[in-house]
């Protein structure tokens, strides 16, 4: 599991995201991450070939 990050770290990257949260914000966040970075983990692990990517295609044609 990742390290947990310190209430410092948080603020940081806060500001150099320029997202302003009051302290009490800060603190309900603060709990979240590490559940939030176990999750982070799970995504995409291993990464998919490119021939396993679902194709998406369109059309700009009305009614196709």
């Amino acid at each position: 599991m990742p390290q947990p990050i310190t209430e410092a770290e948080l603020e940081a990257m806060l500001a150099r995201a320029g997202i302003p949260l009051s302290p009490a914000q800060q603190a309900g966040i603060l709990p979240a991450l590490p559940g939030l970075a176990a999750m982070q983990a799970l995504i995409r692990t291993p990464l998919p070939k490119a021939e396993e990517e679902p194709a998406t295609t369109f059309s700009a044609e009305a009614g196709r």
